[in-house]
């Protein structure tokens, strides 16, 4: 059964993704959601989910010339929170995340992450996020997480 609370318009939950693509690439783009340089790709409704494109940059790389499992993580939770805040309308903070880890990024590398909302409750929301390889296919990562629903609560 469809909540109330969320956005089932493909063309408005683009707006709002691109919205978020438009705040990292101009007033975040010195915070880490804006230093990865996301695409924001796509969205859909049917799924709820939504899928952005990360370019491995040299920054994101650690001793061993990889991508770093923080970065992973940051990218996992973006996409994840991008869907989240696609769907509802507002900002949705992460309340957990469990990730694990399967594969690794190079240098160069094209990776696609899709987020959705898998379960859609009045207090939080259950999500989920898949990293893969966009020339492969092959899956770096792969996580599940909760975020605080505030759809009924006045932002601080």
């Amino acid at each position: 059964m469809p909540k109330e609370f969320l956005i089932r318009d493909r063309e408005a939950v683009m707006k709002n993704l691109k919205k978020i693509e438009e705040e990292n690439a101009g007033e975040q783009r010195e915070r880490v959601n804006g230093l990865m340089a996301a695409d924001y790709c796509d969205c859909d409704v049917d799924r709820l989910s939504v899928t952005l494109e990360f370019k491995v940059l040299p920054w994101e790389l650690n001793r061993g010339g990889f991508l770093h499992g923080g970065i992973i993580c940051a990218m996992l939770d973006h996409t994840a929170g991008a869907a989240a805040s696609s769907y509802t309308g507002i900002w949705c903070p992460t309340v957990d995340m469990d990730v694990r880890f399967l594969s690794f990024g190079k240098p160069g590398d094209s990776l696609l992450c899709t987020g959705r909302i898998v379960a859609p409750g009045r207090r939080i929301l259950h999500m989920e996020a898949i990293l893969q390889d966009k020339a492969t296919g092959k899956v770096v990562a792969s996580s599940t997480s909760t975020y605080l629903n505030s759809t009924d609560r006045q932002e601080p």
